[in-house]
């Protein structure tokens, strides 16, 4: 759909940025979905399970809290129109929310360890679906 929609020549910096943010969001939900399927089965306890499981998604979301917050940081102050802050803002707490759930899971800060992998992994693809939006509907030609 992007390469039809897109006009002649390559993708911008902002375009650039949104399939990453995309990409990161939609693939890293459906990897860190799969891993616990891989991951439970093993012999080792269920504890063990959850700390790697909560380690895998903790690296990856820290992974994405490294590059991609100070990306769209410098992306809005030469895109304001394109980068608002209140988007950016909504965007850089999904990271921290999803980064804190995975630290949940891997250290074990509450029972429900499942239903915050879960909750991380719906907040990757709202990630995923706002980047979505974002790449189709909001570009500059």
């Amino acid at each position: 759909m992007i390469a039809l929609a897109r006009s002649s020549g390559g993708f911008n910096p902002p375009e650039r940025f949104r399939l990453r943010a995309l990409i990161y969001a939609s693939f890293g939900a459906m990897f860190l979905a799969i891993i616990p399927f891989a991951v439970f089965g093993g012999p080792w306890p269920e504890s063990t399970s959850w700390r790697l499981v909560g380690f895998v998604m903790t690296v990856y979301t820290a992974a994405g809290l490294l590059f991609l917050p100070p990306a769209a940081y410098r992306l809005r102050h030469d895109h304001p129109e394109l980068f608002p802050l209140s988007l950016v803002v909504v965007q850089f707490g999904n990271h921290v929310s999803t980064f804190l759930l995975a630290l949940v899971v891997l250290f074990g800060l509450s029972e429900y360890r499942a239903s915050a992998y879960t909750m991380a992994l719906i907040l990757l693809l709202v990630h995923g679906a706002i980047a979505f939006v974002r790449v189709l509907f909001h570009r500059r030609d």
